[in-house]
């Protein structure tokens, strides 16, 4: 067994000890925030697979630990520790990324693949296709916004893929103004879309 192997293995272990002396209500805060201190870490990295974004990444961890905390007295300890907290993790991170999907807030850059969700039941042939097909068009028409700082901030963001307060600090603005810039950015992508393919609101509805 490597070394980060056996550190891995000690620390779930912890976990295990420690989530277990929580349930039974024989802790202290001090146990209560090492747990949170080794999930944080294991979490973060699970997550961020899912987005590749750190706000995104963020939120869900944030959900992911609170539904954590507040749950752990419904823990089956006949079960490891590890596999409910990833379970909650992947659940959170799904239920986002959904959320996501409907609101068009999703990175650029990941539309023209085929949406990654481990759930196979969650979608049927028809909507994979049909948002496969969304992400082609919206990727399409990202071109097509008129210039200006929006558009630009846009590009940063999704396409080269930089952070909130790289592009605040390249354009001299605070990052609440950049992430606004980016959501009014992301509403005239949609409309765009739309506006050109007006089949593709109808099954909105339908699909989401």
């Amino acid at each position: 067994m490597s070394a980060y192997d056996l550190i891995n293995k000690q620390l779930n272990n912890e976990m295990q000890k420690l989530a277990e002396k929580i349930k039974s209500k024989d802790y202290t805060e001090r146990d209560r925030n090492r747990l949170a201190s080794i999930m944080y870490p294991k979490l973060k990295y699970f997550i961020w697979k899912f987005f590749n974004d750190e706000d995104e990444t963020a939120e869900v961890l944030h959900n992911t630990l609170f539904k954590i905390f507040k749950g752990l007295d419904s823990y089956n300890d006949t079960f490891r520790f590890t596999t409910w907290i990833y379970t909650i993790a992947k659940n959170e991170a799904l239920l986002h990324k959904h959320k996501l999907i409907k609101n068009y807030a999703i990175r650029i850059d990941n539309m023209t693949r085929p949406l990654n969700i481990e759930d196979d039941s969650v979608f049927n042939f028809d909507k994979e296709m049909y948002i496969e097909s969304l992400y082609k068009m919206t990727t399409d028409e990202l071109q097509s916004l008129p210039d200006g700082i929006e558009k630009s901030i846009l590009v940063d963001k999704e396409i080269h893929s930089m952070k909130g307060d790289a592009i605040a600090s390249k354009y001299n603005m605070n990052l609440n103004t950049v992430k606004t810039k980016i959501r009014k950015a992301r509403k005239m992508l949609k409309d765009l879309v739309l506006i050109k393919n007006p089949q593709m609101k109808e099954n909105l509805t339908t699909y989401f």
